[in-house]
C-alpha cells in the first residue's frame, strides 16, 4: 500500500483514541449519544459527535482496530492525494451519517440511542464490497466478492449478539448492537463508492486483427 493510504487512518485513529482517553467520563460521553429524543429536544450535535464517543475501551478498541484494517485498502483506489483524502472522508462521513439516519428511522418512536464509529467503519467495508482486489475497479453488485461480504456481515453480529448475551449473563450488564447503524452505513459504502473508481472498458467498437 503507498505511504499516503495510512496517513489519514492513523491520524483519525489517533483522534478517537484520543477523546476516549481525553473524556473518560460516561456522563459525557452519553450525552453525544444519538437518539430520537435528542433530536426533538433540537439537539444537533450529537449527529456528529456520536461518531467520536464510544462505550468502552473494547468498543473504541474493536473500532480503531476495523479502522486501521480496512482504510488503506479503500484509499488506495481513490487517486492521489489530497484528492483520495477528500473521499474517503466523504465515504467516512457519509457512511456515519448514513448509518445514523437509519438508526433514527427504525428507532423514532423508542428510547434507544447509540454511539460510536460503527457506521462509518461498516460503510469502509461496505466500500471494499465493490472493489475489485487485483485491478482496483468496481465490481458488479451481484458479484461474489459481494455476496462474501454479506455474509461476513451477518456472521459478524450473529457472533456480536451471541458474545453480548454471554456478557449479559456472567456479569448482569446488557448492551445492545445498533445493527441499523451498521446496516446504514454498509449500503451507503456499498452504493457511493463505484462513483469514484476506475471503470472497465468496453469491447465495444474495438477492431480486430483480421
Amino acid at each position: 500500500m503507498p505511504w499516503h493510504a495510512h496517513l489519514l487512518p492513523a491520524g483519525l485513529a489517533a483522534v478517537l483514541l484520543g477523546i476516549w482517553l481525553a473524556v473518560p467520563t460516561d456522563e459525557v460521553m452519553r450525552s453525544w449519544a444519538l437518539s430520537a429524543a435528542s433530536l426533538r429536544q433540537g439537539r444537533g450535535l450529537p449527529l456528529v459527535l456520536h461518531l467520536f464517543a464510544h462505550g468502552s475501551w473494547i468498543h473504541v478498541g474493536m473500532n480503531v482496530a476495523a479502522l486501521l484494517l480496512l482504510s488503506a485498502p479503500v484509499i488506495s483506489r481513490l487517486g492521489a492525494p489530497p484528492l483520495s483524502w477528500a473521499r474517503y472522508l466523504y465515504l467516512y462521513v457519509g457512511s456515519g451519517l448514513a448509518g445514523a439516519a437509519l438508526f433514527e428511522i427504525f428507532n423514532l418512536y423508542g428510547n434507544g440511542s447509540m454511539l460510536g464509529a460503527s457506521g462509518a467503519i461498516f460503510g469502509l467495508l461496505g466500500a471494499l464490497a465493490r472493489v475489485h482486489p487485483s485491478t482496483g475497479e468496481a465490481v458488479s453488485m451481484r458479484s461474489p466478492r459481494t455476496w462474501s461480504v454479506i455474509k461476513v456481515f451477518i456472521q459478524n453480529h450473529i457472533a456480536l449478539f451471541v458474545l453480548l448475551a454471554v456478557v449479559a449473563i456472567f456479569t448482569g450488564r446488557s448492551a445492545l448492537v445498533a445493527w441499523e447503524a451498521h446496516l446504514g452505513g454498509l449500503l451507503f459504502g456499498f452504493f457511493a463508492t463505484p462513483l469514484y473508481l476506475p471503470r472497465r472498458a468496453s469491447c465495444s467498437g474495438q477492431g480486430g486483427n483480421g
